[in-house]
């Protein structure tokens, strides 16, 4: 059985794939938090910024001179933590 996941970028990105036919969140980083079950787990600390769709129109697609991939990075910084049982 799989543990509850959450998306460790928040709010989920509206696109990590820009292109001027296509455009859509591919790109997702899942962990699980953790629980009675599982003891340790992951907790989110912050995520970097994404780009805006109006910043990737202005570059017409991906890969570009600012954007090397056709997908965009999504960076998190998450914290290996234990289960805490205190309400």
């Amino acid at each position: 059985e799989f543990q509850p996941l959450f998306c460790a970028v928040d709010p989920i990105p509206s696109f990590t794939n820009f292109t001027p036919g296509f455009s859509d969140t591919l790109d997702y980083v899942f962990a699980s938090e953790p629980t009675a079950l599982s003891k340790w787990g992951f907790q989110p600390e912050s995520s970097a910024p994404m780009p805006s769709r109006s910043d990737m129109a202005k570059l017409v697609a991906m890969p570009n001179e600012k954007f090397p991939s056709d997908h965009v990075s999504v960076l998190v910084d998450i914290c290996w933590k234990p289960f805490d049982q205190k309400p």
